[in-house]
């Protein structure tokens, strides 16, 4: 609706997961290489823990992206189920077994044989399940635990990343025998100013921009509005790029954004 009118190619704040708009502040790259050394090094179990609306799940896409298809086997489970037998379905499912096992013991059996195929295919196999703060039952992390068995005496057959809220981390460190075999950890919070107005110029050059569409002023209001959370930011800037073409504004001040925070209230 507003694109000619602002000089863009596609809507640059969209609350959709695509990868290309990923800002990488400090603690987004750090926590990518963390994720890429697991995942690349066979490390068995990684964390990634965030707030709400921090950037977990679009990471999370970006490095699935990155991953060469030839080479690795990634399922990714998206809102667990809440029964352990139901998750190891559902990863066998996301990893390509689209038959439907009957009962653990063949759920299992299935398994080893997926990992050790994919291991003589040259491939690696990871399992990413976000939302992971869902599970609840302790005996459905007992699962997971126990598919980190399937090893090599030098290599992990799986490395599975377990991606959440931070309260996931409570949960784990409630299960000592789970939290010992995560040895890489991550964790994403709200962003500085400088790297908010990173974030907002990072997807308005994605989308084709080639000028200054908010203002100094107006990013830093942005900022101390959203206190750096990212879906926040993506939010009000789109809403401020819709009234800013309403109104045939030439660029995004500080006055329409003061405009837009009352409006929240």
């Amino acid at each position: 609706m507003y694109l000619e009118y602002w000089g863009l190619n596609e809507k640059p704040f969209e609350n959709t997961p695509d990868p290309r708009f990923l800002y990488y502040s400090q603690e987004h790259r750090e926590a990518m290489l963390t994720l890429q050394y697991a995942v690349v090094e066979n490390k068995g179990a990684a964390m990634l823990t965030g707030d709400y609306g921090c950037g977990k799940t679009l990471l999370v896409r970006a490095l699935i992206e990155e991953l060469d298809p030839e080479r690795f086997e990634v399922g990714l489970v998206v809102n667990p189920p809440p029964s352990g037998e139901e998750l190891l379905e559902e990863i066998l499912y996301q990893l390509g077994f689209e038959e439907r096992p009957n009962g653990r013991m063949e759920i299992m059996r299935n398994m080893e044989e997926l990992l050790y195929r994919n291991f003589q295919e040259n491939k690696i196999t990871t399992v990413v399940i976000d939302e992971a703060q869902l599970i609840t039952d302790e005996r459905t992390f007992e699962d997971i635990r126990l598919l980190l068995n399937y090893q090599l005496d030098d290599r992990f057959l799986l490395t599975i990343v377990l991606v959440g809220q931070p309260e996931l981390r409570l949960t784990i460190r409630r299960m000592p025998q789970f939290e010992q075999r995560i040895g890489l950890r991550s964790h994403l919070g709200p962003l500085g100013p400088e790297d908010t107005k990173g974030l907002i110029l990072h997807r308005l050059a994605v989308a084709g921009c080639d000028r200054e569409i908010f203002s100094e002023e107006a990013i830093s209001l942005i900022y101390q509005h959203t206190g750096g959370i990212p879906r926040k930011i993506v939010n009000i800037c789109d809403f401020a790029l819709l009234m800013g073409f309403i109104r045939k504004m030439g660029q995004i001040g500080a006055d329409l954004i003061e405009e837009l925070i009352e409006k929240e209230r």
